[in-house]
């Protein structure tokens, strides 16, 4: 009778072989995976803005335009990007509003566009009294978008507004859409939020596209104006770097101007011997991306590829 044989094993050489050669291709697909992970991201996003200008669309209908991304300067002219109250309301912020409203119960015809539902200087009561009436919901548009889909958060759940430094001159009360890329985590809450998207409107009445532009005189000629979202550029997300997320401009070499980084991603890249944006005639949408950065490489706007 055969006795039988001893099963042989691996030997530790082998294993180790074996785990080095593990070692060596999760060392190569690991960059893989994480560029799939955000190439989805950039995918879903995409499809938010899809969303997005649907609604915009069905404003434009309801309203014969565009929501504007400047604040509205009232009667007496002031500072760029001020309402009647002579606080700052942005581009983010009016896109939020107009999609939403104020309060999440849809957008309200005679809105002015103000903060927290103030009267205009001129002493006219805008759509937003509290407490809400059933009429003043009767009025209200329903919400463009649908809100389980694009989350929403208010200004001071993304920015410390009290840190040194902090350029800020939006209300914290006010509300923004956020994007998918969820980069920061609530100040109260703790859970992961998106940045806000910048809303740029496009002026018709213009035909340039030159960084040199100065858009602080009356004359300036492009059709997209930087400023329309500045009022958050100067907000704080990381509190120990105090790196501002709206870094347009680039410090290193070669040193490039807001304006030139802008300008030149905006730049329709079909037309060679002209300087044309996209969308020359409707509007720019923009996430900060993956890194949660805006005027870098991976950001997404409504636009190109």
């Amino acid at each position: 009778m055969k006795s039988k044989g001893l099963k042989r094993g691996f030997t530790i050489i082998e294993l180790l072989t074996v785990m080095s050669i593990i070692v060596v291709l999760m060392g190569i697909l690991m960059p893989s995976f994480a560029a799939i992970r955000r190439y989805a991201k950039a995918v879903k996003q995409k499809g938010a803005f899809h969303d997005i200008a649907t609604g915009l669309e069905m404003f434009s209908i309801d309203f014969d335009g565009y929501p504007d991304s400047k604040g509205t300067l009232g009667t007496n002219p002031g500072p760029y990007n001020l309402d009647v109250d002579g606080a700052a309301y942005c581009g983010a912020i009016r896109l939020c509003e107009a999609m939403f409203g104020k309060d999440g119960f849809g957008f309200h015809p005679e809105s002015r566009f103000t903060m927290n539902g103030a009267s205009d200087s001129a002493g006219t009561i805008n759509y937003y009294p509290k407490p809400i009436t059933d009429e003043n919901r009767r009025q209200r548009k329903h919400p463009y978008i649908d809100t389980d889909k694009h989350k929403t958060t208010r200004l001071s759940e993304l920015y410390d507004v009290t840190q040194a430094g902090c350029a800020y001159s939006a209300d914290p009360c006010e509300t923004v859409i956020c994007d998918v890329f969820s980069k920061v985590k609530g100040r109260t809450t703790g859970a992961k939020i998106g940045l806000p998207i910048l809303y740029y409107k496009a002026d018709t009445t213009k035909l340039g596209n030159d960084p040199n532009d100065d858009h602080f005189v009356p004359q300036a000629l492009n059709i997209y104006d930087l400023r329309d979202n500045r009022d958050i550029d100067g907000l704080v997300v990381d509190g120990i770097t105090g790196q501002s997320p709206l870094h347009f401009g680039i410090t290193t070499p070669p040193v490039k101007s807001a304006a030139e980084v802008f300008y030149s991603v905006i730049r329709d890249k079909k037309f060679i011997n002209a300087s044309k944006p996209y969308n020359e005639s409707s509007y720019i949408l923009m996430s900060a991306g993956w890194d949660g950065l805006y005027g870098t490489k991976d950001d997404v706007y409504n636009f190109g590829e």
